[in-house]
């Protein structure tokens, strides 16, 4: 009789309890109440007239980012000096070891060893104004490394930079001031536009030209288009080139490789390849050892192959050739 009691009870109870308290589901985007943003986030920024809001935004991250550069910069040099100091450590460890640290030392290729030849690479930058603020950064570090790879080769033509005088420089002016191109080796900065004073000694390269570019001549000037342009400009090069009034050749990537993602040099690989070239005097040698392994793919001899990649400039999806 207890037993039925207490059940009667406890079902009552269960009954008249009230069910828990759900908070209601507040549409997304929606403020908790209570919660008050801070006053800074409650002003609205003054966008200068004639400026969207995305490209106000990309401005305050610019600015950002110089504001917190030299701290940027104290950590990389720290990182820097950390590595090196590895290094010794290793290299000390293998030599009370006896075994090689050829591997862990890179040699810098001397003046009196490298060949210098009476032409030039040209990287023509005139385009300065067709192109992005992402995109000008991209190529400001194509240059650096173009250079790099000039100063380190064995057979060294001069580098030149013309039309040097837009956005272009200001970034190196102002942003790459530690690159101190003004001091480049083998390299010739003209903020003048290309001339062409004999049009038989110049060749501008282009991926829209009809002809390749089978072997280099050492007294020919070889143009590259300096721009990254992501596919926006057709024939750019090419019609650059009939405007000058000088022939214009592409290299002649579909002969010896296939690339595999997308089908892009950039300039600096263009530069390197023509240096290889004459280091070596085969174009396949030089794909080979230039172009990352990751863009390289295998391919049969019957296999007919697309569209071949673009050189920056015309077309391309990043960088140029």
């Amino acid at each position: 009789m207890s037993e039925s009691t207490d059940t009667t009870v406890n079902q009552q109870e269960l009954h008249t309890n009230e069910p828990p308290s759900v908070d209601p589901i507040k549409p997304k985007g929606q403020k908790p109440e209570g919660v008050v943003p801070p006053p800074e986030l409650r002003i609205k920024p003054v966008i200068p007239e004639g400026m969207s809001k995305k490209q106000w935004k990309k401005e305050q991250k610019r600015l950002k980012f110089l504001e917190q550069k030299p701290e940027f910069n104290k950590i990389r040099k720290q990182k820097k000096l950390q590595r090196r100091a590895l290094k010794r450590e290793k290299i000390q460890e293998l030599l009370e070891k006896g075994e090689s640290i050829e591997h862990l030392i890179k040699r810098k290729i001397k003046p009196e060893d490298q060949t210098k030849l009476p032409s030039k690479i040209i990287i023509d930058c005139s385009f300065d104004y067709m192109m992005r603020n992402d995109e000008r950064i991209s190529l400001s570090t194509q240059l650096t490394r173009a250079y790099s790879a000039v100063r380190n080769s064995k057979i060294v033509p001069t580098l030149q930079l013309t039309s040097f005088n837009k956005l272009l420089k200001k970034r190196f002016d102002e942003d790459l001031i530690s690159s101190n191109y003004n001091n480049w080796i083998n390299v010739e900065i003209d903020e003048n536009d290309l001339k062409i004073e004999n049009p038989e000694n110049y060749i501008y390269l282009s991926s829209d030209a009809p002809e390749d570019l089978n072997e280099l001549d050492e007294n020919i000037n070889y143009i590259i288009g300096g721009i990254v342009d992501k596919g926006r400009y057709k024939n750019l090069c090419y019609d650059k080139a009939k405007e000058l009034g000088i022939k214009s050749y592409r290299l002649p990537i579909d002969e010896y490789i296939k690339l595999s993602g997308r089908r892009v040099l950039t300039t600096t690989h263009v530069v390197e390849l023509l240096l290889k070239w004459y280091e070596l005097k085969d174009w396949k040698k030089a794909f080979e050892i230039v172009l990352p392994q990751r863009k390289m793919a295998h391919f049969d001899d019957d296999e007919i192959l697309g569209e071949i990649p673009t050189i920056e400039g015309d077309n391309s999806d990043e960088e140029d050739d």
